[in-house]
């Protein structure tokens, strides 16, 4: 008897669920589609994970935005690195020419360059590679018909995202120079992140490449053991900051301006753990959040030090005649899972599932990139209508 209910129960619970799963997809596919031209470029595509642009693609599916044909962007929809054989090494990409310059700035209403630093030999044929720098590209780094497309963008006052290593190496100085004169927002030249263990032994993960120069700089020793921000200079220069020594928060936050947070219903702060460059900005932008680096006095000496302060932009916004936004973090890079994608409901129960406040990458995605991208898209095919 017992056995006859607990089966019941059990089955009660499954047809329910199966209900649950397939009403969620049934809302998703009657949503109405919303059709808007997107041109996305991404040229650190090491694996066909693609994970430096796959929360975007995921974002673009949930919301039904598709082309102006009215079908579903495919997350190999856009130009940049695309890896065909990891075991042979084959791959190929796709580079702007300038015939597609002219074209797509006519063409389309949303322009994303979410990751540009590129793929590198020692990374791409790792202990087959060819008798090269180890830092040598095999294909990255903004280019000058990159620039040239951002340029006529601005010009037709279509919307623009870019985000963290849009102005780093590879890129050549001279292509920097002029796209930070374009928009008005300047790289400092310096990068960071935070881990959550500095520890080596523990941490196998942890980039060699820092522990390597930080070695190089200080007589072989690296002595960190607790989780901690890394800032790397374009000449080579690490500075380490380790939780409680040099900090009263480890990781990373985020804070955002009243405007900003009403505008597209992103938290006041929120803690971040990925990737950051650090940069500044004229007076034709806004800042539109900042980055805080919560340091205590050892800490903020050591950032005086370099001529670096605790604060600086994480989004800049221009403020009058064109959409564009630069977010200077590794915004993109979120860890979801595409298939839940196709379910309409599964955010609202994502956030709840994923509340907590500690260092989390998984909160950012929810809690901040979702909305914020939500938001700006929604602009950006408002503003395709009033056209």
């Amino acid at each position: 008897m017992r056995k006859s209910l607990t089966v019941n129960i059990l089955f009660g619970i499954a047809i329910f669920l199966l209900i649950v799963i397939l009403t969620s997809f049934v809302v998703w596919w009657v949503q109405p589609k919303k059709k808007i031209e997107i041109f996305l470029l991404d040229k650190t595509v090491p694996t066909k994970s693609r994970k430096e642009h796959r929360s975007f693609h995921w974002l673009l599916t949930y919301n039904k935005v598709t082309d102006s044909k009215g079908d579903l962007y495919k997350i190999t929809d856009y130009y940049g690195f695309f890896p065909e054989s990891s075991q042979r090494k084959d791959f190929d990409f796709k580079s702007l020419t300038i015939a597609d310059v002219n074209i797509f700035s006519d063409s389309i209403d949303l322009a994303y360059y979410t990751d540009l630093y590129g793929v590198y030999y020692n990374n791409w044929y790792g202990k087959n590679s060819p008798k090269v720098s180890p830092k040598q590209k095999v294909y990255g780094g903004l280019n000058q018909n990159d620039y040239l497309l951002l340029k006529k963008l601005k010009n037709k006052q279509k919307t623009i995202i870019t985000e963290f290593s849009l102005l780093n190496k590879p890129t050549s100085d001279l292509v920097r120079e002029k796209t930070e004169n374009l928009f008005d927002f300047y790289w400092e030249g310096w990068i960071g992140r935070y881990y959550n263990n500095l520890d080596t032994t523990v941490n196998r993960s942890f980039p060699t490449w820092i522990t390597r120069l930080y070695k190089q700089q200080n007589t072989d020793k690296w002595p960190f053991k607790d989780a901690g921000i890394i800032l790397i200079h374009k000449y080579g220069k690490v500075v380490v900051l380790e939780a409680d020594k040099h900090l009263n928060h480890p990781c990373t936050k985020i804070e955002t301006s009243n405007e900003f947070v009403e505008k597209y219903n992103l938290p006041e702060k929120i803690n971040y753990t990925n990737w950051f460059d650090v940069v500044s900005t004229g007076e034709t932008n806004s800042i539109a959040a900042e980055f805080n680096v919560d340091v205590n006095a050892k800490g903020d000496s050591i950032l005086q030090r370099y001529g670096l302060n605790s604060t600086f932009p994480a989004i800049v916004s221009h403020k009058e005649d064109y959409k564009f936004y630069y977010f200077a973090g590794d915004f993109a890079d979120n860890p979801v899972v595409k298939e839940t994608a196709y379910f309409k409901g599964v955010k609202t129960i994502e956030r709840w599932l994923n509340n907590d406040k500690t260092c989390n990458r998984t909160n950012f995605f929810w809690d901040y990139y979702t909305p914020l991208i939500e938001g700006i898209i929604k602009e950006a095919k408002k503003t395709k209508k009033t056209e």
